[in-house]
């Protein structure tokens, strides 16, 4: 088995630990704390965490086909897509003005399974994800639940297709060139504690935001006074 990389970790690392931040402060202008206007340096932060995850998983997703069979990683989209689909369940129940239709595990699960029939053919994730950066937003209802929707309704997490399919094949692509031979590429030793994080990256996110949301909530009531006696 090819042994993990420890420059993908780290950037995985350093990619959760933005989206943290980011969701925290996401999370603080939904319920009114702070306002993120569109354009701001936070929009833009947040834009900047997105696509950094996003690329890591398509350079992730290139090394992962070629580990195994085409059977571990349709599992992998598959149970992607149960959290996925846990979290819009979620959502629907506690915020249903805002819940989550396609977000970031939605999206890497379609993901994951569009990358399936491009292995040993990579070069073609170059234009099929050039495409995607090119597609049409629907005006449809209902164009949100696929990614195909734009940026025009409330929701917590969002992540259409365009651009971001387009940024997870691209990823692949350029994947495929820089690390054909599976070796690392930077020579340096990165903090244990940066490894950790991008080795357990799904676990920390689907953790974050309860605790966040909780914690929100908490400090809320309690300066509402809704805790005291």
């Amino acid at each position: 088995m090819t042994r993990r990389l420890n420059e993908l970790d780290a950037m995985r690392g350093i990619a959760l630990g933005m989206m943290l931040v980011s969701n925290f402060v996401s999370d603080l202008n939904f319920f009114d704390i702070m306002d993120v206007a569109e354009g701001s340096g936070w929009w833009w932060f947040s834009r900047l965490t997105a696509g950094l995850f996003v690329a890591v998983a398509g350079v992730a997703a290139f090394l992962a086909s070629h580990k195994g069979d085409a059977h571990r990683v349709l599992q992998r989209s598959l149970r992607l897509a149960g959290y996925a689909y846990a979290i819009t369940l979620v959502t629907w129940l506690v915020i249903p003005q805002a819940f989550v239709r396609f977000g970031v595990l939605h999206l890497l699960a379609l993901a994951g399974l569009v990358a399936l029939p491009l292995r040993g053919r990579e070069k073609l994730a170059l234009p099929v994800g050039a495409a995607c950066l090119l597609l049409p937003w629907l005006t449809l209802s209902g164009g949100e639940w696929l990614g195909l929707r734009g940026y025009d309704y409330m929701t917590v997490d969002y992540f259409p297709l365009k651009p971001w399919l387009g940024v997870f094949l691209l990823a692949y692509f350029t994947g495929s060139y820089v690390y054909a031979d599976r070796r690392p590429r930077l020579p340096y030793e990165w903090p244990d504690g940066l490894l950790w994080l991008g080795r357990h990256t799904l676990p920390i996110y689907l953790l974050h935001q309860p605790i966040i949301v909780g914690m929100l909530l908490l400090a809320n009531a309690i300066l509402a006074g809704e805790l005291l006696p």
